[in-house]
C-alpha cells in the first residue's frame, strides 16, 4: 500500500470521529511528507541516544497507532504524551433520542481530563473501559434494509477471508517486516481498534424478597402460598410451575423414544390441605398445529397466571420443504372451567423464544430471529421477522450506523386485558441472548471475547406496552449473570470482571518493546501508558443514566478475583468475588456520581446467589472451599448481618454434607423462598455409598437469629427416572409443602418428611 493510499484510508476510516488535530490524517500526511523531505536531504529518519539511524517504518508505526487509538477514542489516557492529553479534552458528539427512539440533533458533552468518578485502583492503574453510548436508526423500506444487511454480510465475509500476517503483534506493531508490509497492517490496527471500542458488561439483580404474584390471582387459602422467585419484585417471570393457592399448574416434559423428541403436557391439580386431586391434562403439542404443518418440534415452554387466564409462552420449529421455521407462540387459556380449559387467543412471532416478563398488566416477549438468507430481496420472510404472518413494519426495525453480522431480536408487548393482538413490537440487532428486565426497561446484553473482553448493552424502555429503543453502551469485562445489573431511580448499576488479558492487550511484549532504535529515544512503554503492575483480573462497578452515559464508576476492585454474585437494595449494593476466599463487598450508591465501597468481609468459599431476607439480613447460597487447597467441601448457605454496611458480618453458615451440585447456584427460579414465611429450599445432587452413587434431594430451611440455620426437612428422590434437577420445583400452600417433578407431586406438612399424598402424572 502506498503512502497516499494509506492517508486516504485513514481519512475514510476516521471520517466523523473526534480526532485531535495532532493526530489527524492531515497532520499524519504532513509528518510523512516532512520525513520524506528530510530523507531526500540526507537527514536520518530516526535517531536514538546511541546515534543509530532508524528505519522509515517507525513513523508508519506511529501513524498506525494513531489510527488504532483514535478509532477507539473511548479508551482514554492510554498515551502519556501531550498530544494525546489534548484528545481527552475534545468535545465528543453525543446523539440523543426523542421519545419515540429517533435521533435528534446532536449535542456535545465534554470529556474532562480530570479523574473519572470512582478513581483508580490501589495500584494506580488507569481505567481503560469507559462507556460509549451509540444510537440506531430505521430503514425507509424493506429493500433498503435488505441492501444494508447484504453490505454487512459481504463486508463480514470479505474480512474473514483475509490472510493475516502471523508475525504481527496483537497491538499492530511488527519489527521484522519491510516498509510496505508494515503499511499493510493498517487493517489489522483498525480491527484492534474496533475491539477496544466496544467493551461492555451485562447483568444485575434487584431487591425482590419474594416472587411477583400474578395479578388478580385468587386464593382460597388465607395462609398464603409461594410464588416464582423473581429478580424484580414487581416483574413476574415465566416458569414451569405456578400456583394460585388452590390449583397447581405444571408443564410436564417427557422424552418420546419413538419420535426422538420431547413431548409437553399441562397438568392442573387441586391441592387442599395436602390432598391432591387431578383435574385435567392437556396435550400442548396440538395447540399451534395447522393443516399445512408437516412436523413440529417443541423446545422451551413457560407459563404464567393472570387472573382467570393461564398463559403459555414457548417456541417450536416447523419443518417445511427446504427450510426450518422457528416461531415463538403466545397462547391464553380461559380457566373459568379448570376441568376444560379453553384456548382464547394465539399469537406468534419469528424466532426462538428467549425470555418474557409480565409488568403492570402487559406481557413482554423476546425472541431470537436468525433469518439470514439474502438470495432473494423479495422473500421478506428470509431476513425480516414476522408477527402473525405479517412482516414487522419498517419503522419498527432498528440497526446501528455500522451494522455487524448479528442476530435480530424481536421484542413484543401484549395487553393482557386484550390479548388478541400485539400492543407494540420492535426488531433490534444483538450479538447475544442475555437479558435483564427492570421496572422501566429491557436490557439486552452480550459479552464479546475478542482481543479484549467487552460487553454491549442495549436499553429498550417500556411503559404500558409501548416500547422505545434507546441508546446502547459498551463496557470492559464480562458479567457473571443477570444479577450483575440493576436499575434504580433511573440509573443502571453494573458490576463486571475485567480479565487481565484486557490489560495485557495494551502491554507490549519484551520482543516488541525492543524498538528503541526506531522511536527516537522513546520506547513503546513511554507512548502507551499501561501500568506493568496489572497482571490479574480486576473488577469494576459502573453507573449509567437512562441515556446509557457514564455517571460514576469504581474500578480496580479485588485484583485477582472474579465476581460470582451480586444484589442491590435501594442505594446499597453487595457483590461477592472469589479466588481462594469470599470477599463480600458493600457499596454505597446514594451518590451515583461517586459510588463508594463501605465495607468488606472475607470468608472461605463463595456465594453464587444472594437474597435479602429482611432489611438487616442477606442470605447467600454457594459453595464451601478449603482456602488453602481450593478443595470443594460442599454446598453451603450463609446469613450475613448487613445492618451496618460498613461492618458486614457472617452470622451463621450451614454446609450440606455430601452435596455436589445444585441448580439453585445458577437458576434463581429453582429456589423456593419466602422470608415472611421464614422458609426457603432447593434441590441438590449428592453422593452416597462406597461407589459414590448419585441421587437428588430437596432440602428446606428456616433461620433463627439465635440458633442459626435449621434444616427442617430433606426429601430424597431415588427414582432413577428423575435425573434432571433443573426440572424439580418446590412450593408451599398454607402449611403444606409440595415437591413437584415431571413424574409426580408429593405433599408434606411443612417441616415433616412424612408423605401426606402423592399423585403420579
Amino acid at each position: 500500500m502506498k503512502e497516499e493510499d494509506m492517508i486516504r484510508e485513514i481519512e475514510e476510516q476516521t471520517a466523523g470521529l473526534p480526532v485531535p488535530d495532532s493526530v489527524s490524517p492531515k497532520e499524519m500526511k504532513k509528518m510523512l511528507d516532512a520525513r520524506r523531505t528530510e530523507q531526500d536531504a540526507g537527514v536520518p529518519l530516526m535517531k536514538t541516544d546511541g546515534g543509530k539511524q532508524g528505519k522509515r517504518k517507525g513513523w508508519i508505526v506511529a501513524a498506525c497507532l494513531a489510527l488504532c487509538f483514535v478509532g477507539s477514542f473511548g479508551v482514554s489516557r492510554l498515551f502519556s504524551d501531550s498530544s494525546v492529553q489534548e484528545q481527552s479534552s475534545e468535545l465528543i458528539p453525543s446523539t440523543k433520542l426523542t421519545e419515540d427512539g429517533r435521533e435528534q440533533e446532536s449535542s456535545t458533552v465534554e470529556a474532562s481530563d480530570e479523574e473519572e468518578p470512582g478513581g483508580t485502583d490501589a495500584d494506580g492503574e488507569e481505567d481503560n473501559a469507559l462507556v460509549h453510548p451509540t444510537t440506531m436508526t430505521s430503514p425507509a423500506s424493506y429493500e433498503e434494509y435488505y441492501q444494508t444487511l447484504k453490505s454487512a454480510y459481504d463486508a463480514y465475509y470479505d474480512r474473514i477471508s483475509l490472510v493475516y500476517n502471523e508475525g504481527l503483534a496483537t497491538n499492530g506493531i511488527q519489527t521484522d517486516v519491510d516498509d510496505d508490509e508494515m503499511v499493510d497492517s493498517v487493517e489489522e490496527a483498525e480491527a484492534a481498534a474496533e475491539d477496544l471500542e466496544v467493551p461492555m458488561l451485562a447483568d444485575s439483580v434487584n431487591q425482590s424478597s419474594r416472587g411477583a404474584v400474578a395479578e388478580e390471582a385468587k386464593s382460597a387459602d388465607k395462609e398464603g402460598f409461594s410464588t416464582t422467585n423473581t429478580q424484580e419484585k414487581s416483574v413476574d417471570e415465566g416458569d414451569i410451575i405456578k400456583t394460585d393457592g388452590t390449583w397447581i399448574y405444571r408443564i410436564i416434559q417427557a422424552y418420546n423414544n419413538r419420535t426422538g423428541r420431547n413431548t409437553y403436557r399441562l397438568t392442573i391439580t387441586k391441592a387442599k390441605d395436602g390432598s391432591l386431586t387431578p383435574e385435567t391434562t392437556l396435550n400442548l403439542e396440538k395447540v399451534p398445529k395447522t393443516a399445512e404443518d408437516d412436523r413440529i418440534n417443541f423446545y422451551r415452554m413457560e407459563c404464567y397466571l393472570y387472573g382467570d387466564r393461564l398463559i403459555l409462552v414457548y417456541d417450536c420449529e416447523t419443518d417445511r420443504e427446504d427450510q426450518t421455521d422457528a416461531q415463538t407462540w403466545f397462547v391464553t387459556y380461559d380457566l373459568k372451567d379448570r376441568a376444560n380449559p379453553v384456548v382464547e387467543h394465539k399469537l406468534c412471532q419469528s424466532g426462538w423464544y428467549e425470555t418474557s416478563r409480565i409488568s403492570n398488566g402487559y406481557l413482554y416477549i423476546i425472541s431470537n430471529f436468525d433469518g439470514n438468507r439474502l438470495d432473494d430481496e423479495k422473500e421478506y420472510r428470509n431476513y425480516i421477522p414476522y408477527l402473525n404472518g405479517k412482516p414487522v413494519e419498517c419503522e419498527d426495525i432498528y440497526y446501528p450506523r455500522k451494522l455487524l453480522l448479528e442476530q435480530t431480536h424481536v421484542l413484543t408487548s401484549i395487553d393482557l386485558k386484550h390479548p388478541d393482538q400485539y400492543a407494540d413490537s420492535k426488531a433490534v440487532p444483538s450479538t447475544g441472548n442475555q437479558y435483564y428486565v427492570s421496572e422501566e426497561a429491557i436490557y439486552l446484553y452480550a459479552t464479546d471475547y475478542g482481543k479484549t473482553v467487552r460487553t454491549r448493552i442495549l436499553r429498550v424502555a417500556y411503559e404500558k406496552g409501548r416500547l422505545t429503543v434507546g441508546s446502547s453502551a459498551v463496557v470492559a469485562g464480562c458479567l457473571y449473570d443477570t444479577f450483575a445489573l440493576n436499575e434504580y431511580n433511573g440509573y443502571l448499576r453494573i458490576v463486571a470482571t475485567i480479565p487481565a488479558s484486557n490489560f495485557s492487550f495494551f502491554r507490549l511484549t519484551d520482543d516488541v518493546l525492543d524498538v528503541e532504535d526506531e522511536l527516537a529515544g522513546e520506547t513503546a512503554e513511554d507512548q502507551i501508558d499501561v501500568p506493568d503492575t496489572v497482571r490479574e483480573d480486576v473488577n469494576a462497578l459502573y453507573i449509567l443514566d437512562r441515556n446509557m452515559e457514564l455517571t460514576g464508576k469504581l474500578t480496580g476492585l479485588a485484583p485477582g478475583e472474579t465476581i460470582y454474585s451480586a444484589r442491590f437494595f435501594g442505594d446499597t449494593g453487595y457483590f461477592v468475588t472469589y479466588r481462594n476466599m469470599d470477599p463480600l463487598f458493600s457499596v454505597d450508591l446514594s451518590d451515583p456520581e461517586n459510588p463508594k465501597v463501605t465495607g468488606s468481609l472475607k470468608i472461605a468459599g463463595f456465594s453464587n446467589y444472594l437474597h435479602f431476607y429482611d432489611r438487616n439480613l442477606l442470605l447467600g447460597i454457594g459453595q464451601e472451599t478449603d482456602p488453602k487447597t481450593q478443595e470443594f467441601l460442599g454446598l453451603k448457605v450463609s446469613m450475613f448481618d448487613i445492618s451496618d454496611p460498613s461492618d458486614v458480618k457472617e452470622e451463621d453458615k450451614y454446609i450440606i454434607e455430601h452435596s455436589d451440585y445444585s441448580d439453585a447456584l445458577y437458576q434463581h427460579k429453582a429456589i423456593m423462598i419466602d422470608p415472611e414465611k421464614n422458609l426457603f429450599g432447593f434441590c441438590y445432587m449428592r453422593t452416597y455409598g462406597r461407589n459414590y452413587n448419585y441421587m437428588m434431594e430437596y432440602v428446606t430451611f428456616t433461620y433463627d437469629k439465635e440458633k442459626g440455620f435449621i434444616e427442617t426437612a430433606a426429601y430424597p428422590m431415588e427414582d432413577e427416572e428423575i435425573y434432571d434437577c433443573t426440572r424439580v420445583r418446590g412450593l408451599y400452600i398454607g402449611d403444606y409443602f409440595y415437591l413437584v417433578t415431571d413424574r409426580e407431586i408429593s405433599s408434606y406438612r411443612i417441616g415433616s418428611e412424612e408423605i401426606v399424598d402423592t399423585l403420579f402424572f
